[in-house]
């Protein structure tokens, strides 16, 4: 199963509104501050922002999600997960079976497209069956 979900796409007053804003903060910066701290502030926020104004494609199997964007791709092994956590945006695969402080730094945050019952449904079967093997062979944690 494979998407991409491009947020800067699905709000253009949002995006346009962030974009104003930006630029009149480093232009800002640039006048009082200097020329280098504005191109500074730049990169900072070209890199903060990336995931919200370029898109990030999704793609998860049996075995693995791959999530790839404009600065890295990363694989996960989805035996890794524990439980599916449904937010506003996306959702998040725990490594735990309980709600613990760990989950937004252990766990993988996707977003998801509009159509995201499909997407939800395929990977909570494949955690859950992940989950239950483990049960199985005697990881009783």
């Amino acid at each position: 199963m494979k998407w991409t979900v491009h947020p800067a796409k699905r709000n253009l007053t949002k995006t346009v509104l962030s974009a104003a804003f930006i630029t009149l903060f480093l232009v800002f910066v640039g006048v009082f501050y200097g020329v280098f701290w504005s191109i500074f502030g730049f990169i900072v926020l070209f890199i903060s922002l990336h995931s919200y104004f370029f898109p990030t494609s999704y793609r998860a199997d049996d075995k693995e999600v791959t999530i790839q964007n404009v600065f890295m791709t990363q694989r996960r092994m989805l035996t890794e997960f524990r439980k599916v956590y449904v937010g506003k945006n996306g959702i998040l695969l725990s490594p735990f079976r309980r709600k613990t402080f760990l989950n937004q730094f252990r766990g993988v945050f996707l977003l998801l497209p509009e159509q995201r019952d499909e997407v939800l449904e395929f990977l909570r079967t494949r955690i859950e069956k992940t989950d239950g093997s483990n049960e199985e062979s005697g990881d009783g944690k």
